[in-house]
This record gives C-alpha cells, structure tokens and sequence, in this order.
C-alpha cells in the first residue's frame, strides 16, 4: 500500500512492483472525487502500467456500471475500468460475484 496522488504518482508507485509480479492497483470510492476527463485520465495511466485495475465504486461512476448494480446501497466491482465483476457493500462487508 502506497500513498500518493493517483494521477500524477501512480506509474511511479507501478513500476516499483516485482517484474513478473502481478501488479493490482485497487481502489474504492475515489473516482467519484474525480472529474470524467481525470478518470479517463488515471485508467489511461493505469494500462500503461499492465496492472490489472479493481474499482469498487459507486454505480454510474465508471463507463458500463450504471445498469449493472441492482439496489441504490451497493457498490460495483470492476475489472480495468469496464467489466463488472461483483455487486459489494460499500464498506466491504459482503461480495456477491456477478454472472
């Protein structure tokens, strides 16, 4: 777990990982702070990195997340930006895996 500013920190953080590691940049309720054009920003930023991206955050805040969230309370996790993984409860208490 690193600290810093995830537009301007996160490819140097990256390219601190093992080679042959799996590098998982993981958040949860960030984007939202985030203007769209800063989100397009850091997801470019994280497929530069090869990383595999999970975001946990509310529906609607990524591309493709709106419709897939049930219940106005759940979070949705999502693989690099675009496929929905599983329904969560924003605090991470429960994980019900999508399909």
């Amino acid at each position: 777990m690193h600290r810093g500013d995830l537009l301007t920190d996160t490819t140097t953080i990256a390219s601190q990982a093992p080679r042959g590691a799996t590098l998982v940049i993981y958040h949860s309720a960030v984007m939202a702070y985030l203007s769209p054009a800063q989100r397009v920003l850091f997801g470019r930023k994280v497929a530069e990195t090869g990383a595999v991206w999970l975001s946990n955050e509310a529906p609607g805040v990524l591309p493709g997340s709106a419709k897939a969230s049930r219940v106005r309370s759940e979070f949705v996790l999502v693989r690099d930006g675009r496929d929905v993984l599983a329904y969560t409860d924003p605090h991470g208490s429960w994980v019900e895996w999508a399909g």
